[in-house]
């Protein structure tokens, strides 16, 4: 690891449970070009001064807590507002935390899933130190469309072919050259049904691969390219 202290992130981590704490500060010891400056248990004024005397480059926080008063997001962020140091958020509703953080006048930010693992949490501190936005890769990608709102080509049009809404949302899906894995996690379902789906996909269009069940799909009106 550098000595050089100026050449390295500096993180200050705040965190409602004493375990998280632990976790997170052997985590970032062990993270090349990170320094883990201590731990803070909740958004209080201490922080505030804690915040102010050592001057962190980035901010570390578990809102795991957030449902309490005393470890809220919608307290931390007025304390960012002037000068703060950029902030990574461990939320266990990221979807919400995203929209927050988006419309907080923020240097950089990263909102990350609580189960995010090691590599994850140290990108996402680096990212956000460098004053760039990382999402966890489901939050960065567009919602699937409503079923109700795509067009499914008249059983006539193609006898002996029925997709199924489900396979219409994961053919959608397809189309954005996504993986089985990143389907599953999408749509809510196991991996294994994601990929059974798929590959009913590809029968029922008699296609060899992805790619041409893709294309056939969107000539028969199932997706948009």
């Amino acid at each position: 690891m550098n000595e050089d202290n100026s050449e390295q992130t500096r993180v200050l981590i705040v965190a409602g449970y004493a375990s998280v704490r632990a976790g997170l500060m052997a985590l970032l010891a062990d993270a090349p070009g990170i320094i883990a400056l201590g731990a803070a248990e909740d958004v209080n004024d201490g922080l505030a001064r804690l915040i102010a005397d050592l001057r962190p480059d980035a901010l570390l926080f578990d809102a795991s807590g957030d449902n309490t008063d005393a470890t809220s997001l919608t307290q931390l962020l007025p304390l960012l507002a002037n000068d703060g140091p950029p902030l990574i958020v461990l939320s266990d509703r990221p979807e919400r935390d995203r929209e927050r953080l988006a419309n907080a006048d923020l240097p950089g930010w990263a909102c990350l899933r609580r189960d995010a693992d090691a590599p994850q949490i140290i990108g996402g501190v680096r990212a956000a130190a460098a004053g760039l936005v990382a999402l966890d890769r489901a939050l960065a990608l567009p919602p699937p469309p409503p079923a109700s709102s795509i067009r499914r080509p008249n059983a006539d049009e193609f006898p002996g072919e029925t997709l199924t809404p489900r396979e219409i949302e994961v053919m959608e899906l397809m189309s954005l050259g996504l993986p089985n894995k990143v389907i599953a996690t999408r749509l809510k379902i196991s991996l294994h049904t994601a990929k059974f789906h798929v590959a009913q996909i590809l029968a029922k269009l008699n296609a060899e691969s992805r790619t041409e069940a893709v294309t056939i799909g969107a000539r028969r009106g199932y997706v948009t390219l």
